[in-house]
């Protein structure tokens, strides 16, 4: 659909040395009045540390699984009592009948935390932020050795040599789990990165063209529609670029279905802005962790995930974020089991679909059973 009469300001930035163009997608009504870095569209309706829900009071552990445990010294990611992976068996959530198929038609993959592989009806193949390694350069090694949290749970239910029928990758934003340069260098030639506003500069890509785009600007990737959508997050790759890049969601829209990946993001107005100029939305891959304490105002809870859900009408909603790094405050198994408990408490009008890594989704033809 069209946005209110916006026009695109497009330009091509040649970048110096061997390195390939980069297409630059620039929306006015933002660019124009930004200053000293990005901000967030909408404030947080989340302030402090809470408790924001009574949710959060919440001892959703089994006995078994909780190990009192001190935190590091100089631990950025606090587990607060109790271990954050004590009782979790990664194999557990790895499926176990893996199936890529370059044929596959309006089906989705979860490919581990963020990364998504969509299929759509045109056959069009894009994933979203692939992370199949450990955290990328020196600060993913530092990182590492201050918490345990930067550190993998377990290998990547896929790789990228396994998905050389990709056309596309989307980037929501530069934090390390979403963007890991070691793992899109392994895609295939002429792989189209698509990458928010002011990204480049944290790329080091020449396997295919790149694409940097503004919040509510939209390109054509072969037969489908891209959109770069807002999201409630912040963006740093270093330690002095805090909000430097832009961040965001993307919609992916084959003519047939939407599928939109929220990325990183907390709740907040900009998912009834979203549904107000794009239109209701037939999937959503929403983010439901890390989320106690202050790390609400940019990150979900699944009660905020719901909601969001609600916002946008989706018709199928996918949880993601789980299960690959302990990278928020609460233990590995207290996501799901807070879904679930959500959902009780609230039941939505929506379908909910849990996967498994690596595990496969026919979001075509559950949508086509739902109307009949």
């Amino acid at each position: 659909m069209k946005l209110k009469t916006l026009t695109y300001a497009i330009s091509l930035v040649l970048v110096t040395g061997c390195s390939s163009p980069i297409e630059r997608i620039e929306n006015p009504e933002f660019t124009n009045a930004r200053e000293g870095g990005h901000t967030n569209l909408f404030p947080s309706h989340f302030v402090g540390n809470g408790p924001h829900h009574i949710n959060d009071d919440l001892d959703l552990l089994k006995p078994e699984e909780k190990k009192v445990v001190e935190r590091a010294f100089l631990d950025p990611v606090p587990s607060h009592k109790y271990s954050k992976s004590f009782g979790y068996n990664f194999s557990d959530l790895v499926y176990s009948n893996i199936e890529i198929n370059a044929e596959k038609k309006g089906e989705l993959t979860w490919l581990g935390h963020a990364s998504f592989l969509i299929q759509q009806m045109n056959n069009d193949a894009l994933v979203t932020d692939p992370v199949f390694h450990e955290f990328d350069g020196f600060l993913g090694w530092l990182g590492q050795r201050m918490s345990t949290s930067f550190v993998r749970l377990g290998e990547a239910p896929v790789k990228a040599k396994e998905l050389d029928f990709v056309s596309g990758v989307l980037i929501s934003h530069d934090h390390f789990d979403h963007l890991s340069n070691t793992t899109l260098r392994e895609f295939s030639k002429n792989t189209h990165l698509y990458l928010p506003l002011d990204s480049s500069s944290d790329v080091d890509y020449e396997n295919g063209p790149k694409t940097e785009m503004d919040w509510y600007t939209h390109t054509q990737h072969n037969k489908t529609q891209v959109h770069f959508l807002p999201s409630n997050h912040n963006s740093s790759r270093g330690m002095f670029d805090g909000d430097h890049s832009l961040w965001g969601s993307w919609l992916l829209d084959d003519g047939q279905y939407k599928v939109y990946f929220a990325g990183d993001t907390g709740y907040s107005d900009v998912f009834k802005d979203i549904r107000k100029k794009m239109g209701a939305m037939d999937v959503c891959l929403m983010p439901i962790v890390a989320y106690h304490e202050a790390k609400r105002s940019v990150h979900m809870s699944p009660e905020d995930a719901i909601k969001a859900a609600n916002d946008l009408g989706c018709k199928v909603f996918v949880p993601w974020g789980y299960g690959t790094w302990t990278l928020g405050c609460e233990h590995v198994h207290e996501p799901l089991r807070r879904l679930d408990l959500a959902l009780k408490q609230s039941p939505p009008n929506f379908i909910v679909k849990t996967l498994k890594m690596g595990e496969s989704l026919n979001y075509h033809a559950l949508l086509s059973a739902v109307k009949k």
